[in-house]
Formats: structure tokens, sequence, C-alpha cells
């Protein structure tokens, strides 16, 4: 059996290098698509797999819809060139990259299974309803989710393998991911933290840089190591707050970012809080976002009891391997 997994970048591609080392335990030959120029996602599907083509995103989640109406037909074109034929399944795990690869590889004989978001607990993704028609099976990750589809199975978050030994070395995590929040670390720096690794990303990391007991990096290719050392991990909203509390429950803050415009609309802040709810983490909403509030997230955080997590990644491989044989 040979699987075609659309890793999508972020978040996206963590859900599908999972379910491909899940896959992989089952005897499945895994392949990647990948957006093209996402020199990250490439380096985390080649540990895996092969990656057998690079097809645009066509649309951002900062960027307005008529952009993705323009750009898509363009978008599918390549895809359709790109994406090689042979498989007998195909995993689109979100973003408009996923659409346009899931339809060229439908057309080419695939069939099609949706990983629906870790994010989404009130409404569902664009992705899962644009290719919810053509799915053979839709992997939901949150009971909440059934509504979403009539197609729909829940699987559980798509946890993985553990690819880190457990501990607690004592430092405070504290990431945005790709985007970073400034307001974040900017009261994380004037709380008297002391221990604490920070992933800045796209924000400077260099006002951080002298702080005493701190270790600032912008970027980091597997951040998946430094949250199963930490003591607590604080992050944004997305799959590093779910795998820090169930994969390797880890005292959590989840912090959403509003400085991200895909969080801007009061549904995604809702969602957030669902979500924190669902791990046991704390919730730290913009308002509270100061440098007290910070510390009292921490130590809730701390007393908060976290559920124990089936590995959706193994659930779904499984389903898959009988889908397609």
């Amino acid at each position: 059996m040979r699987a075609l997994l659309i890793a999508s970048g972020g978040g996206h591609t963590g859900h599908a290098v999972a379910l491909a080392e899940r896959l992989a335990e089952l005897g499945v030959e895994v392949d990647f698509v990948v957006p093209e120029g996402d020199a990250w996602t490439e380096g985390q599907a080649s540990r895996v797999g092969k990656v057998v083509a690079r097809t645009p995103k066509f649309l951002d989640p900062s960027e307005p819809l008529y952009l993705g109406l323009l750009r898509a037909p363009a978008a599918l074109a390549k895809a359709l060139r790109r994406v090689p034929g042979g498989y007998d399944i195909a995993v689109a795990t979100g973003s408009s990259h996923s659409i346009a690869a899931a339809i060229a590889s439908r057309l080419k004989g695939a069939r099609v299974v949706v990983v629906e978001a870790t994010e989404r607990f009130l409404e569902p993704s664009r992705a899962l309803r644009v290719l919810s028609p053509i799915a053979s099976l839709v992997a939901l990750q949150w009971e909440e989710q059934r509504a979403f589809s009539k197609k729909g199975l829940v699987v559980g978050p798509l946890l993985g393998k553990p690819r880190a030994v457990a501990g607690d070395d004592g430092y405070v995590l504290i990431s945005a991911g790709t985007f970073g929040y400034k307001r974040l670390f900017d009261s994380a720096a004037s709380s008297g933290l002391s221990n604490v690794i920070l992933q800045t990303g796209r924000t400077s990391p260099e006002p951080y840089r002298n702080i005493r007991g701190w270790k600032v990096v912008d970027l980091v290719p597997d951040l998946e190591p430094l949250v199963a050392r930490a003591s607590v991990v604080v992050t944004h909203f997305g799959r590093t707050a779910v795998e820090a509390a169930c994969k390797y429950r880890k005292p959590t803050v989840l912090a959403p970012n509003p400085e991200w415009v895909w969080m801007r609309r009061p549904v995604r802040m809702r969602e957030a809080e669902m979500m924190a709810r669902r791990i046991g983490a704390s919730f730290l909403p913009p308002e509270r976002v100061t440098p007290d509030d910070l510390l009292e997230a921490i130590e809730e955080a701390r007393r908060v009891e976290r559920p124990q997590c089936e590995d959706g990644a193994l659930n779904l491989a499984k389903m898959i391997a009988r889908l397609g044989a």
C-alpha cells in the first residue's frame, strides 16, 4: 500500500509527520507533498519519507479570501502537473495547500482522507468544507468536531510517537510559533522569570538576548525535544500546546496571539479557550498578557490536572491501512 501525505506547513506538517510514523510502523510506504519554498516542512517530512512534489499555497491565513479564489486555478494546474499518481490513499492535513494537492491526487486515482485541524471546535475549516465531498474518510481530532461532517470519525489528537525522553530540566519554554508574539515575550521579560528558553519566530530576538538566565533563538528545526524537557510550556493556539499537554503531559499555558490576523475573529478566541479546557492548560487571553498574569497562569498550569490522550495518529493509521487494503 502507498500513501501520499500532504504536509501543508506548521501544525499541518506536524500532523502529517505523526501519521507517517504510525503508517510506516504498519508497513505502509509513505511519500510527501510539501509547500514550495517551505524548507522547514521539507526537512521534517524527509525524516520519515520521500518528498515527491512541491506545490504552491494559494492563500495564507492572514490574506482575504478573494486572493485565494484568484490564485486557485493556477495552484490546481501546478498541482495536477507536479503531484504524481500511483497512490492508494492521499491524506490532506489542512490549508489551501492541501486542497489543490488533494484534488489532484483524487483525479489521479487516490482515495482522499481529510484531517480536520486541531484548532477547530466551533466551525469546520475551509479545507474540510471543500474536500469533504470527495473524501472517503474525514478524521476528527475532538468530539466537538462531530457536527462538521457526516463522514467524520473521531480518532483523537494526532500526537505521533514520542521523539524525545520526557523529563524536567527546570526551564520555562516560551514559543509562539513562526509568527512570534511580542507582547507575550515582553511580559515574560518584565516578569522576573529566569531559566527561560524563548523561541521568537519572526519577532526580533535581540531585545531578549541579554536577559540573565535566558536562552533565545528565533527558530529551531525541531521544538519537540525542548518541549519534552521543559518544566512549563507557554505557547500559542496550535499543535505545540496539544503536544506539550497531551503527549508529554507538561504544565501548559495557552496564550492565543491576536497579533496573528487569523486569530482576530471572536470565534477563534472562543476556540482557543475550548482547547485549553480540553487539554488541561491554563488560558491566558490577550487582555491578561501582563507580567503578573503570566506568572499566575504558569502557577495555575502547574496545578491543573491534564487528561490522558489517545494517539489519534495511531488510530487513523489503522483506519487508513484498512481503507487501502
